[in-house]
């Protein structure tokens, strides 16, 4: 696992831990926002776990500082 504030690529896959319950997501686009000075992320979040076929219900997206996310799938990020 991985948290930095570093870029993200499209397609790595996360979790958020700063809930009740640990969300896993896929990074949909990351970029560097000059007025936090950080990069910051839109996550699609599938809930408390990856779905393993075509899921039940559309993921939702929200949007989080990468230093938030951990990365759980090394070999998807860049």
């Amino acid at each position: 696992m991985n948290k930095s504030d570093s870029y993200l690529s499209p397609g790595t896959k996360i979790r958020y831990d700063g809930g009740p319950v640990p969300e896993f997501g896929v990074v949909v686009h990351c970029w560097f926002d000059q007025d936090i000075h950080a990069y910051d992320c839109y996550v699609a979040f599938f809930g408390d776990q990856f779905p393993e076929a075509k899921p039940a219900h559309l993921p939702y997206v929200l949007r989080y500082a990468s230093m938030f996310l951990a990365v759980i799938d090394p070999a998807s990020s860049s």
